[in-house]
């Protein structure tokens, strides 16, 4: 069987030498799917709610064209970007803190969210819905694929998701070393058609890693793990669907443009 390390969320798959090692005398319980749902629940909850906040301080005056609020709403999404991936960062070195961390990131990943969102939203009216709705659709599709055994997780798969996911960061750390020599990848900043394929590319990879993450709860059922291990599952699935979200985000500002 494959290790729960190989699995999930990668920025949450670790090497044991980075890991710090969970204290000893750490409780622990026979984990159950319902478990690790009522604590997804509950992170999606958070995440709704820092949603509901933003747009509600935010979205009437950019709806009437405040590009000022807009760009206030984007710093503050950033912000709350920042934060969430510290947090993400700070669980994987310290897995044990998983049950403060992942509320805390689901508030801060719904505050970057909604954040990007209103900034493109006055630019391109009615796209944070369509964001929204095409997310969960994705998620739900993917859910379901996985449930009835058409999306199979084997080593093949782990390392193709793996090499997409790679992929896509080194591109990125490419794009940004050339930015030095004032050489700039139009397609990956989101040009033409060029950029549509690249964002499409990375909602692809963003959706099938959820597959990793939903493993990673079969592989949790019926065996004894950690009392974190549920927050630490959750917190995975509530990072891919924050990148999930902004990819398909990106995706549709492009071909928009």
């Amino acid at each position: 069987m494959m290790s729960l390390n190989s699995l999930g969320c990668p920025l949450l798959v670790f090497k044991k030498p980075i890991a710090k090692p969970i204290p000893l005398g750490t409780a622990e319980r026979i984990m159950d799917r319902r478990h690790v749902i009522q604590v997804a629940v509950i992170l999606f909850t958070l995440t709704l709610l820092s949603v509901a906040g933003m747009v509600t301080i935010f979205y009437s005056a950019i709806a009437l064209g405040d590009h000022a609020t807009a760009e206030l709403a984007r710093n503050i999404g950033f912000g709350g970007g920042v934060l969430g991936l510290s947090l993400a960062f700070l669980t994987m070195l310290y897995r044990q803190y998983a049950h403060l961390t992942a509320p805390l990131y689901a508030l801060a990943g719904g505050i970057f969210m909604t954040g990007i969102a209103l900034h493109f939203e006055i630019r391109f009216p009615g796209i944070a819905l369509q964001s929204i709705f095409l997310t969960l659709a994705v998620f739900c599709i993917m859910l379901l694929l996985y449930a009835t055994g058409t999306i199979a997780v084997t080593r093949k798969l782990i390392i193709v998701i793996y090499a997409a996911t790679a992929s896509i960061a080194l591109a990125y750390l490419f794009s940004f070393l050339l930015i030095f020599l004032d050489f700039h990848i139009s397609f990956l900043h989101g040009a033409g058609t060029g950029g549509t394929i690249w964002f499409g590319f990375i909602a692809v990879t963003a959706a099938i890693n959820m597959v990793l993450d939903f493993e990673r709860i079969n592989q949790i059922e019926g065996r004894k793990q950690p009392v974190f291990m549920p927050w630490y599952v959750g917190l995975g699935l509530m990072i891919t669907m924050v990148w999930l979200y902004v990819s398909i985000l990106r995706m549709l500002a492009t071909v928009r443009r």
